[in-house]
C-alpha cells in the first residue's frame, strides 16, 4: 500500500507539472482581424503611426489563409527616405497594444473621487514567440517587428527584430502566405510588462529613394 501511495503521489505530481506547462504554453490570440475594427481581441487600440512625408493606412480584405477563408489586415505603406525630421523621411507602420489603458472608476458615497485605475501591462513571461501569417502584394516588401515593454513604451519606441525574411521559410516576403515565428528572446526586454507589437517600415530596409508597398497580416498571436 505504501508503495502504491508513493507511485500515486509521483504520478499526480508529474501530471500536475504537465498540466501547468500546457496551461502556460497556451497561445493568446492578439488579433485575427475578423471584426473589421481598429481594435484587437484584447480590447485594446490598434492603428497606424506616421510622420510625414512617410504615410501608411490599414484596411481589411478576405483571403484564403492556411486553406480557410479569413479576413486579414492590409497595411499599405509609403516610406520616404528624405524630407521631414533630420531629413530621414519620417516614419510609418502599424501597432497594436498589448497593454490595457487607464480606466476611470465610478464614484461611490464612501469614495466620491476615486483614483483611476493605472495602465495594465501584459505579462508575457509565459510566452516564447510572436507568430503571424504574412504575405506581400508583390514580394519586394520588407519590414521589422517592434516590441515594447513599459520602459520603451514610456519613451515612445520599441526594440526591433531583424528583417522579417529571417523568420520566414522562403527567407523573404513573397506573394504566398507564410507563417512567421519570432522568438521573444531576440528583443531583450521585460516580458512581464509588454506594451505593444508593431510592424515597422524602417528606412534602411529600402533603397535611398524609399519604397511603397502592401503587406497582409493574419492571426497575430503570442505562443
Amino acid at each position: 500500500m505504501a508503495r502504491f501511495n508513493r507511485w500515486l503521489g509521483i504520478s499526480v505530481l508529474v501530471l500536475s507539472v504537465f498540466w501547468t506547462a500546457a496551461v502556460a504554453a497556451a497561445p493568446v490570440m492578439v488579433d485575427d482581424f475578423n471584426s473589421g475594427e481598429i481594435k484587437n481581441l484584447l480590447g485594446n487600440r490598434s492603428n497606424v503611426f506616421i510622420k510625414a512625408p512617410s504615410k501608411a493606412m490599414v484596411s481589411f480584405r478576405e483571403e484564403t489563409v492556411g486553406g480557410k477563408k479569413s479576413q486579414v489586415l492590409m497595411v499599405r505603406y509609403d516610406k520616404r527616405n528624405s524630407g521631414g525630421p533630420f531629413d530621414s523621411g519620417g516614419w510609418c507602420g502599424y501597432y497594436t497594444l498589448l497593454k490595457s489603458p487607464a480606466a476611470l472608476v465610478a464614484p461611490t458615497e464612501e469614495n466620491p473621487n476615486p483614483e483611476p485605475l493605472p495602465e495594465q501591462y501584459m505579462d508575457g513571461s509565459a510566452y516564447k514567440a510572436i507568430v503571424f501569417w504574412v504575405r506581400g502584394e508583390k514580394g519586394d516588401e520588407n519590414f521589422v517587428v517592434g516590441l515594447s515593454d513599459r520602459h520603451w513604451d514610456k519613451i515612445g519606441d520599441s526594440v526591433k527584430s531583424e528583417e522579417i525574411g529571417k523568420y520566414l521559410p522562403a527567407g523573404k516576403l513573397t506573394t504566398d502566405w507564410q507563417k512567421a515565428k519570432i522568438p521573444l528572446d531576440e528583443f531583450f526586454l521585460d516580458y512581464s510588462q509588454l506594451a505593444s507589437v508593431a510592424i515597422v517600415f524602417e528606412g534602411d530596409l529600402f533603397p535611398e529613394t524609399g519604397h511603397s508597398g502592401v503587406v497582409y497580416i493574419d492571426d497575430l498571436a503570442l505562443e
